[in-house]
């Protein structure tokens, strides 16, 4: 497995028919490293590695759940992902969008709970400040990906 995260984006893509099987099937060793890689590459380090269940999801790649702490003083996340991609690009992409809601809710939460504000986790402007740095790795940051318009231009530019 590559160690940068140019390398792995830039990872030849299996043919169609393999894609349409989901042969990519990250365990969770693959899981841990490629989020040290991008929590290093994009938040600098900032975030600490939540809880990952890699599993059967229905209508979603994956998600990012925010949780406060009985006591009102803390908070943490748990990110599920779903247990097979097309590529692994797809899994990076899925990753990082998480990984930029986790800043949301563990890095800017607390300083808008400060502020008298609730957490937020969304896809507003506090989600999309990490577009750029995203994009110099390769990782494109939307709110969704279209499927068939995946398999017609095999780019995350065009889906």
């Amino acid at each position: 497995m590559p160690t940068d995260l140019h390398e792995l984006m830039a990872t030849p893509l299996p043919c169609k028919s393999h894609q349409k099987r989901m042969p990519y099937r990250p365990s969770q060793r693959e899981v841990h490293k490629i989020y040290d890689l991008i929590n290093q590459a994009v938040f600098n380090g900032q975030l600490e590695r939540p809880e990952i269940k890699l599993g059967r999801l229905r209508k979603a790649w994956g998600w990012c759940q925010g949780h406060r702490l009985p006591s009102g003083n803390g908070s943490y996340c748990t990110i599920k992902l779903s247990d097979k991609w097309y590529c692994i690009q797809w899994f990076i992409i899925t990753l990082a969008h998480e990984m930029a809601h986790q800043y949301q809710w563990d890095i800017l939460g607390p300083k808008r709970h400060n502020q008298g504000k609730d957490f937020l986790m969304s896809h507003g402007p506090t989600f999309f400040q990490h577009r750029k740095r995203m994009a110099r790795h390769g990782i494109p940051l939307k709110v969704a990906f279209r499927t068939r318009r995946w398999f017609l231009y095999q780019s995350f530019k065009y889906c």
